[in-house]
């Protein structure tokens, strides 16, 4: 069993509990306790450690009291989130697109707490959304792919085709275009969120179609990247140490803001039902450091690339949000 660490506040008392869904770590402190509940490891170096690094930096700011679950299946969600409701955690995060249902379900039953879940198909007085728009950052990506293929096709590989992974793709496409009208672009949906070796073939099979530069929008595209020698476009965190020679750079997304905004937010009793969406504009999406790989770019890519986001950033341009199904 991995256990979390989870340091907070001035006076920390750590607990650990084994628990048969995850692992859950608690920083003891005075006032509003917030728990997140996670589909996968935190220590994956994609979605599972943007949202516990996340809640590590709202435990810094405001010095609450924080838990999290990871590894926690569809079929557990609900149980766990129950669980902590029941426990008196007054703001809960969802934090995966499959778990707006049993946070729905949890809310109804608890109106005094506060729930944010990754995805809801509908909201509740009590249950919130916050949407991940690196769909922003996918646009540059695109560019960035297009502009530094040498055979003028890129690939993509996601989990499944979540409203905000279409977005992802859709932009990705979008801004390969841009920079390079006739650029062919492959996409794969593994059919699952976790699933490295699955990720890793299907990225294999873009690379033999013709692709030179690939989107990791899931785990195990990097290890394919790195077995064919191509360019690797990370997510979710600078990724490059999974493949220094390869990761060109990362599409990265810091949820410290988010969290910590809308743990104040209820602490100050203003908190409001809505999609939380925090982006390029508020410093929460970027581009990563090249480390070094920007030499093989050509210099009028990069010129491009840092000016559409300067733009995206002022809001003179927006990138478009698509998501409709891909074909």
């Amino acid at each position: 069993m991995m256990f979390g660490k989870l340091k907070a506040g001035l006076k920390v008392a750590l607990a650990v509990m084994p628990l048969a869904f995850g692992s859950i770590a608690i920083a003891e402190a005075d006032g509003l306790k917030v728990a997140m509940v996670l589909p996968g490891p935190i220590s994956d170096n994609d979605w599972n450690s943007v949202g516990y690094n996340g809640l590590q930096a709202a435990a810094k700011a405001l010095g609450v009291e924080v838990a999290y679950s990871e590894n926690v299946s569809d079929a557990d969600a609900e149980r766990i989130l129950r669980d902590y409701a029941s426990r008196g955690y007054g703001l809960i995060f969802a934090h995966s697109f499959s778990f707006g249902d049993a946070a729905l379900n949890v809310a109804e039953d608890f109106p005094d707490t506060t729930f944010m879940a990754g995805t809801a198909k509908e909201l509740a007085p009590n249950l919130g959304t916050y949407s991940n728009p690196d769909y922003q950052g996918a646009y540059l990506a695109g560019m960035l792919g297009a502009g530094a293929s040498k055979s003028k096709t890129i690939g993509w590989v996601g989990g499944m085709p979540a409203p905000n992974m279409l977005a992802n793709l859709h932009a990705y496409e979008a801004g390969a275009k841009e920079m390079v009208p006739d650029a062919k672009v492959l996409h794969t949906f593994i059919g699952s969120w976790f699933d490295p070796p699955k990720a890793k073939e299907a990225a294999i099979a873009q690379v033999e179609q013709g692709a030179d530069v690939l989107s990791a929008q899931g785990v195990g595209v990097i290890d394919a990247a790195i077995a064919k020698n191509v360019f690797a476009l990370g997510a979710m965190t600078d990724q490059n140490h999974l493949g220094p020679k390869v990761v060109l750079t990362s599409v990265t997304w810091d949820l410290g803001p988010l969290v910590t905004a809308v743990a104040k937010a209820v602490e100050d009793k203003d908190w409001k039902s809505q999609n939380w969406s925090y982006g390029i504009a508020e410093g929460s999406v970027k581009l990563a450091d090249f480390h070094g790989l920007d030499a093989g770019v050509p210099p009028e890519v990069l010129k491009a690339v840092q000016a559409k986001f300067e733009a995206i950033k002022s809001g003179a341009f927006t990138v478009p949000l698509d998501t409709s199904n891909a074909e």
